[in-house]
């Protein structure tokens, strides 16, 4: 692997770590203008699905076992 190469894989690298931060990401579709809110929303309405179900799943185990002080 010659300089160049090396160069840009370090440089890949880099950013795919600075691309799994959420807050990158979404700076950068700003900047390149891509409009996502649709899908951000998306995103989040699955997010709380999830959670209410873990909660609810949560709750009904909670109920079937009896509590020990």
């Amino acid at each position: 692997m010659d300089e160049r190469e090396a160069w840009i894989e370090d440089n890949a690298a880099q950013a795919r770590r600075a691309l799994l931060d959420p807050a990158v990401r979404a700076e950068l579709l700003e900047l390149l203008g891509v409009d996502n809110t649709e899908q951000r929303r998306q995103r989040r309405q699955e997010a709380a699905r999830r959670e209410l179900a873990s909660i609810e799943l949560r709750w009904k185990l909670a109920e079937e076992e009896p509590w020990i002080i």
